[in-house]
């Protein structure tokens, strides 16, 4: 139970009852529900909820709007039922489950109150801080719902001292490898991506193997170098033109595949 305090007496009380998400394309719904009590608060204002939710451990996650004001009237029931909601993108859910690991989400509230229509009050704004543990198996509902179980998020280091140094031009390519994805220039993405890994390799050399032994005997460097190698191999019909590549049309799932596995090799070795 939280309170938020707007004069000797008068107070908001608040109870968290649950969390609720609601998917869409890019960014998702994401709802605190409470329930409200008015103690001794002037009957004809109207209540304005609002605030911010941060991770507990750290990190900004959004501003909280209320569905609805809520009137102050004698007639109505209380406790009753008010909303804050906020969205978030993929890209915050995605370092959201990172950052959780498994574990309950900690999410530390600040709620805002705001009385219209209160004359009598000195200052009729106030608020307070409510802290929420969402245990690990229920979120992961909820993110299992928004795609986050499928989502692996990948931070590949861009130098940002000489950009003309062989590693941070592999990251200019990357990133420009997905600015033609955006654009639906699918067979340059690729192209991109291909350069990207290239220039990888010089920084950070694959391990060497041989084509004739058997795959059961390869050690883990030598595997993650065949990988590389093939993934290579999938993006060079983007550079060649020759009787059997002429042919290649990348798709967007395919450009995505392509860069996905370089940004994970090139994460995977900095």
């Amino acid at each position: 139970m939280s309170e938020i305090r707007l004069g000797p007496g008068q107070s908001l009380r608040l109870a968290f009852e649950m969390m609720q998400v609601e998917p869409g394309p890019g960014a998702h719904r994401l709802s605190l529900n409470y329930r409200a009590e008015p103690v001794n608060l002037p009957v004809g204002a109207v209540l304005v909820l609002g605030g911010t939710a941060v991770l507990h451990a750290g990190g900004w996650l959004g501003t909280l709007h209320p569905e609805a004001a809520m009137p102050i009237s004698v007639n109505a029931v209380y406790p009753r039922p008010t909303v804050l909601t906020t969205t978030i993108s993929d890209g915050q859910l995605a370092g959201l489950e990172a950052a959780r690991d498994g574990r309950d989400l900690e999410l530390l509230i600040t709620l805002n109150a705001t009385l219209t229509g209160a004359p009598e009050l000195d200052y009729p704004s106030s608020s307070t801080q409510d802290w929420l543990r969402i245990p690990g198996p229920e979120w992961a509902r909820h993110a299992e719902r928004l795609g986050a179980l499928v989502t692996v998020p990948l931070r590949v280091p861009l130098p940002l001292g000489d950009p003309h140094s062989t590693r941070a031009r592999a990251g200019l390519h990357l990133q420009a490898s997905m600015r033609a994805i955006s654009d639906g220039r699918h067979h340059e993405a690729v192209r991109e991506a291909r350069i990207a890994l290239e220039l990888h390799g010089e920084v950070s050399p694959p391990a060497s193997y041989s084509k004739a032994e058997a795959a059961r005997t390869r050690d883990l460097p030598q595997r993650f170098a065949v990988l590389r190698d093939s993934v290579y191999a999938v993006a060079s019909g983007a550079a060649h033109g020759d009787e059997v590549t002429e042919s290649f049309e990348y798709s967007r799932s395919d450009a995505m595949t392509v860069v996905a596995a370089v940004a994970a090799l090139m994460q995977r070795s900095p």
